[in-house]
């Protein structure tokens, strides 16, 4: 019988470690359903959705740890959960930055009942600006009770300089 868990890996950056995860995770009949990585000050953290014969998962998390031993993984199964009737959309959304300012964009997704899939934040100095510029890309799947222009509306009325768009 097959299952599907998703694996958390992290740890030092090296050249070709996600293909090397992948090679091994192929040899054990195992296949990536979707991934996501991301590098940061030469880390990585990636999340890996495998769907594998439920007697190769032990051998496969063992041979992880056999050829990796200064990664850190776990390992979460994944749970049987119905389609959703949600709408995914992603957004843009730039203003002046200041302290609080990510929390205040989670408060009003959660006021909205959003749910926020990712999050991709940066902060830039632009000349002539006074203060630094967030500009961040956020990717939501937004219930079927509300619409992504009244999500985009509340986004904005965190302050004047706030501008949302769609992509």
């Amino acid at each position: 019988m097959k299952k599907t868990f998703v694996t958390t890996v992290s740890g030092v950056t090296e050249p070709g470690i996600i293909k090397s995860l992948a090679e091994i995770t192929r040899k054990h009949g195992g296949e990536w359903q979707m991934s996501k990585v991301i590098k940061l000050g030469g880390h990585f953290t990636a999340l890996f959705e495998v769907t594998i014969e439920a007697e190769s998962q032990p051998q496969l998390e063992s041979d992880f740890v056999t050829h990796f031993p200064a990664l850190y993984f776990s390992y979460a199964l994944v749970a049987e959960r119905a389609p959703s009737a949600c709408q995914r959309v992603k957004l843009v959304f730039d203003c002046n930055d200041r302290p609080g300012l990510t929390r205040d964009i989670d408060d009003i997704l959660a006021d909205l009942e959003v749910e926020l899939e990712s999050l991709e934040c940066h902060r830039l100095a632009v000349i002539g600006m006074s203060s630094p510029v967030f500009s961040s890309i956020l990717t939501l799947a937004i219930p079927g009770s509300i619409t992504s222009e009244r999500v985009i509306e509340s986004l904005e009325g965190l302050s004047d300089d706030v501008r949302v768009s769609q992509i």
